[in-house]
């Protein structure tokens, strides 16, 4: 994709393969009455003061999760470390099946703790409704950002 950071309509696009990859991870939880979890990699591009994030991937790993709750399982952080490989973590997207799109106190304080670059983005789903949002965390709030899904490889 050939957009020019000080020209970029949003501050993140998602590569619509990561993009679907999670909403259809988040269905399968929903389906099960459960929430679900991933990570967003991808890259960051700055110039002059402007900039955005681009979502090229979407990685998870076994799940503990409950209607209210998710994290990645102990044995999950191995399986990630090799998916990564080096890549960089842009931000994590999480579900809220059938409860909205927003960043629970929770939700705020893992992304404080975890993803606490200014770059960082929480993308989170209700698969239910068909909803996503995107999020950035900033001192003690957050903010939605704006966000587009795009199509960046041939297939």
């Amino acid at each position: 994709m050939k957009v020019s950071p000080a020209l970029a309509e949003f501050e993140v696009y998602f590569d619509s393969s990561a993009f679907d990859k999670a909403v259809n991870h988040f269905k399968r939880g929903a389906e099960e009455g459960v929430e679900a979890m991933g990570l967003l990699v991808g890259g960051v591009f700055e110039e002059d003061g402007g900039g955005f994030v681009m979502v090229s991937e979407y990685v998870t790993a076994e799940n503990e999760a409950g209607a209210y709750s998710v994290k990645f399982r102990e044995k999950a952080f191995s399986d990630l470390a090799s998916q990564l490989d080096g890549k960089l973590v842009v931000g994590w997207a999480h579900s809220h099946p059938g409860f909205g799109c927003y960043l629970s106190s929770i939700d705020v304080a893992t992304q404080k703790a975890c993803f606490s670059e200014p770059f960082h983005v929480a993308l989170v789903v209700d698969p239910k409704s068909g909803n996503s949002r995107v999020f950035k965390v900033e001192g003690e709030k957050y903010r939605e950002a704006s966000f587009a899904v795009v199509k960046t490889k041939n297939v």
